[in-house]
């Protein structure tokens, strides 16, 4: 038995998955441990130093290589150096094929792709920040989306939502004296654009609620007719652009975004994944 425990996490790829693997096995053990982490090992002459390497000093290697050549090199390798490897990938492969009928492409790096994706995210999300509210009406042209609404109708939400596929949103809020700016106009037909609405109701609702958050005195007929126009002046600007309107008094964000992403057709860049 020992007291110490070195783990290799080897990788044809940047080896992050192997040594998450590793780190979360080894913390389950009380004894004095250590991972090195090995990337971008493509060739049998690496494999061949590593596995000396872990004869010195008596490592367990844990690897996530793709080409089946390399991986049964490592597993024939390490049988006759007696060295302790296990292949993290080989199981799942073995299942998913039973499952699906397919088999798997083989090709080496596919996380990259994923941590494009997350930047992507990540820059979209920036974006979203950046032009909400009618913020920088200069670069509303590099949206992939405009979202107008009156206020409460989730306009930021629903862009944050859409930020975190992958899509730049921009938003601008539409009041009862509001003038839509020539930045927006001269993307009509340009940019996809979206008028958010909601029923008259709901909304005065809503505007009640908010004048009792601030103490302010409710007049009802002054109220009804200020969202009344407020929704006049929305629709007539909606016209004007010609956008898709949406009602969202009885759907949530989820629901919305999938009718906005499925009616544009929108490149959704990112796929969620996580360790």
């Amino acid at each position: 038995m020992s007291d110490k425990l070195h783990i290799f996490a080897v990788s044809d790829s940047v080896g992050e998955t192997a040594e998450k693997i590793a780190v979360a096995s080894v913390l389950q053990f009380k004894v004095e441990r250590s991972i090195t982490r090995f990337s971008r090992v493509t060739k049998e002459e690496q494999v061949d130093r590593i596995i000396e390497q872990a004869v010195n000093e008596s490592a367990i290697i844990i690897y996530t290589v793709v080409k089946p050549e390399l991986s049964e090199y490592i597993d024939r390798q390490s049988r006759e150096k007696g060295v302790m490897s296990v292949n993290l990938m080989a199981p799942l492969f073995e299942i998913i094929e039973q499952k699906t009928g397919l088999k798997p492409a083989y090709i080496s790096g596919l996380t990259h792709t994923l941590d494009d994706q997350y930047f992507n995210r990540m820059q979209a999300i920036e974006f979203t920040i950046e032009h909400d509210n009618g913020q920088n009406l200069d670069t509303f042209k590099d949206a992939d989306l405009i979202i107008l609404g009156m206020p409460r109708t989730s306009k930021t939400p629903l862009s944050m939502h859409l930020a975190n596929l992958g899509l730049k949103v921009a938003n601008y809020p539409i009041l009862v004296d509001t003038e839509i700016p020539e930045q927006i106009l001269d993307l009509k037909g340009k940019v996809p654009m979206v008028g958010l609405t909601i029923d008259m109701e709901t909304l005065m609702a809503l505007r009640k609620e908010r004048l009792r958050s601030f103490e302010i005195s409710e007049d009802h007929e002054s109220l009804d007719e200020m969202v009344a126009e407020e929704l006049d002046n929305a629709y007539r600007i909606y016209a004007r652009l010609k956008c898709l309107v949406i009602d969202v008094t009885l759907d949530d964000v989820g629901e919305v975004g999938n009718t906005i992403t499925h009616k544009f057709n929108l490149p959704l860049r990112v796929t969620h994944h996580r360790f």
